[in-house]
C-alpha cells in the first residue's frame, strides 16, 4: 500500500513540474497595422533591460504575429521602416493589437557624416585634429608578399624612412619619422597596438640607445594578416596624446576583431624568393696571384724589372696546393632564399559575443648560407557585450621566434657579415684543405698565421663557409601580450 502511495506522489510531482514548465513558456500574439490597413514584415522583438534582443519574429501578410517570449518582465518592440518604433511591456498581457504611426514625411533627406580618427583613446573628427597623420588600410594590400609591418609601410608613408639593419633574418629595420639623429640616441617612433604601447617600448629597462636590431624587430612581430589599419602620426603634436614618448612620431596599429555571423575560416599561403645581386666582379685566383706578384716584385710597373724577374715555385711546399685555387667566395656564401608563410584564422560570433582566433607560421632560409628562421604567431580577440553600454574585451598574443644567424664578424663596431668577408677573402685560397699531393680533404682550410706581413689582413679573415656551417649564433624569443579591457559608455547610443 505504501509503495502505491509513493508512486502516486511521484507522478503527481512530475505532472506539477511539467505543468509549471508549460506555464512558464508565455506565448503572445496580435496584429500590427497603421491607420488604414495591416502591415506585413513588421519587426517584433523581445528586448531585455540591457536592450539586447532575446527573441524576434515578423508579421505575416495579414499583419499578424505569434511568438514565445522568455521573460514577461521584458518588452516587445515593434519597428518598421518609415514608421515610429513602439515599445510595450509584456507583463500578463497575451494579445497585442498595435497601431503604429507614420513618421513625418520629408521631401528631401540630407545625411552628414563626420569622419573620425582614434588618437590616444578618443574619437576626434579629422578636421579638428592638429597633428599630421596618414592612414594605411591593410585591405588594400591583401595578397601581396610582405610579411612584416615595416615592409607594409615601406614607400607608402610620406616622411617615413625605413632602412634594413642588416642582411640577417629577423634583423628588422630602422624607422625614422622625425629626422635621423637624436641627443639621447633614441629616434625610434612609438609603436602602439590597439591603444596600448607595444611590448618593450613601455619598459623603463629598455635601452633605446644601445638596443640592437633584434630588439627593435621585436616591436614589429605582429602578423600583417592580423592588422586592419595603420595610422602614422608624424607631427610633434602627437605628444599631446602620447606624451614625450611620441616625440619621434607614433605608429598606431589596429588589429582585426571578430564580427557577428557564422564562423568563417580563412587560410592563406605565400612563398617569397630572395636572391643576392651579382655585385662587383671579382678577380679569380690566377689573376689575383699575378696581381700579388706585380705588387711585390714590380711596384713601379717597370717593363725592365718585369723582364728580369723570374719566379720558381716548389710544389712540394705543403701550402702550395692550398694557395693554388680559383675560389669564388661570394658565390660560395650566397644561395637562393625561400620563405614559406602560412596563416589561418577563424572569425564569428553572435549577439552577445564575437571572437577572432588566428595563427601564422613562417619558415625562411636566407640568401646567405647558414641562415634559418622559424616564427610562430598566435592571436585571440574576444568581445562580450554585457549590454549596449558595457563591453568586455580580452586580447592575447604569443610570438615564438627561433633564429639561426651567421656568427658576426666586425670591423670596428660594424658587422660586415659573411658576404663582407667573402669580398675580402683571397680567391686563390681553397674552401677545403688539400694535402701536399693535391688531394682534397673534408677539413675546412684556415689561413696560416705565419703569412707574410704584406698579407696580414688575410690572417684575421675567417673561412666564411666554415663559419656559416660550424659557428653558432642562435636567437630565441617568446613575446607574450595579454590584455583585458572593460568599456562603459556613460551615455546610451540613443543620447
Amino acid at each position: 500500500m505504501k509503495t502505491k502511495h509513493y508512486i502516486f506522489c511521484t507522478i503527481l510531482l512530475t505532472l506539477t513540474a511539467f505543468s509549471s514548465h508549460l506555464s512558464a513558456q508565455t506565448i503572445v500574439s496580435g496584429t500590427v497595422s497603421d491607420a488604414t490597413e495591416p502591415l506585413m514584415m513588421v519587426n517584433v522583438v523581445e528586448i531585455d533591460e540591457a536592450n539586447r534582443i532575446i527573441e524576434a519574429t515578423v508579421t505575416d501578410i495579414n499583419g499578424q504575429f505569434s511568438m514565445q517570449v522568455k521573460n514577461t518582465r521584458d518588452k516587445l518592440q515593434f519597428s518598421y521602416i518609415g514608421y515610429t518604433t513602439v515599445s510595450l511591456p509584456i507583463g500578463d498581457r497575451k494579445v497585442f493589437n498595435v497601431t503604429i504611426k507614420d513618421e513625418l514625411q520629408l521631401d528631401e533627406v540630407v545625411i552628414n557624416a563626420v569622419k573620425k580618427d582614434n588618437a590616444g583613446g578618443l574619437d576626434i573628427p579629422q578636421r579638428e585634429m592638429s597633428i599630421a597623420a596618414q592612414s594605411l588600410n591593410m585591405s588594400e594590400f591583401e595578397g601581396l608578399g610582405f610579411t612584416s609591418v615595416d615592409e607594409a609601410l615601406q614607400g607608402r608613408i610620406a616622411g617615413l624612412d625605413i632602412v634594413m639593419n642588416s642582411g640577417n633574418l629577423g634583423s628588422g629595420t630602422t624607422m625614422r619619422l622625425r629626422g635621423v639623429s637624436s641627443i639621447n640616441g633614441n629616434s625610434e617612433p612609438l609603436i602602439v597596438v590597439d591603444g596600448n604601447v607595444f611590448e618593450t617600448t613601455g619598459n623603463d629597462d629598455f635601452d633605446y640607445a644601445n638596443a640592437d636590431e633584434e630588439k627593435f624587430a621585436e616591436l614589429l612581430c605582429v602578423n600583417p594578416d592580423d592588422i586592419e589599419k595603420i595610422d602614422v602620426l608624424k607631427d610633434a603634436a602627437a605628444t599631446a596624446a602620447w606624451g614625450s614618448q611620441g616625440a619621434n612620431g607614433v605608429i598606431q596599429i589596429k588589429t582585426k576583431r571578430g564580427s557577428r555571423g557564422q564562423t568563417r575560416v580563412t587560410y592563406s599561403y605565400r612563398m617569397n624568393l630572395t636572391h643576392q645581386p651579382s655585385g662587383i666582379k671579382m678577380l679569380n685566383g690566377d689573376d689575383y696571384t699575378m696581381l700579388l706578384k706585380e705588387a711585390y716584385f714590380n711596384p713601379e710597373q717597370s717593363d725592365r724589372a718585369a723582364n728580369i724577374i723570374e719566379l720558381n715555385y716548389d710544389p712540394s711546399f705543403s701550402e702550395y696546393q692550398n694557395f693554388n685555387n680559383n675560389t669564388d667566395w661570394v658565390k660560395a656564401v650566397k644561395q637562393t632564399g625561400i620563405k614559406h608563410s602560412h596563416f589561418l584564422s577563424l572569425t564569428g560570433g553572435g549577439d552577445k559575443a564575437t571572437f577572432r582566433i588566428s595563427g601564422g607560421y613562417d619558415k625562411e632560409t636566407g640568401s646567405i648560407i647558414g641562415q634559418e628562421l622559424d616564427r610562430l604567431s598566435t592571436r585571440v580577440n574576444l568581445d562580450y557585450y554585457v549590454s549596449d553600454r558595457i563591453k568586455i574585451s580580452s586580447d592575447f598574443s604569443l610570438t615564438y621566434t627561433d633564429n639561426d644567424k651567421n656568427y658576426p664578424y666586425k670591423e670596428g663596431n660594424r658587422d660586415i657579415g659573411l658576404l663582407g668577408v667573402a669580398y675580402k677573402k683571397m680567391p686563390n685560397l681553397g674552401v677545403f684543405a688539400e694535402t701536399a699531393g693535391g688531394t682534397l680533404t673534408d677539413n675546412y682550410y684556415y689561413t696560416l698565421q705565419s703569412m707574410s706581413s704584406e698579407l696580414s689582413d688575410q690572417r684575421v679573415l675567417p673561412n666564411p663557409v666554415a663559419v656559416a656551417h660550424l659557428a653558432t649564433n642562435k636567437y630565441r624569443s617568446y613575446t607574450l601580450n595579454a590584455q583585458f579591457e572593460l568599456q562603459y559608455d556613460l551615455l546610451s547610443p540613443d543620447e
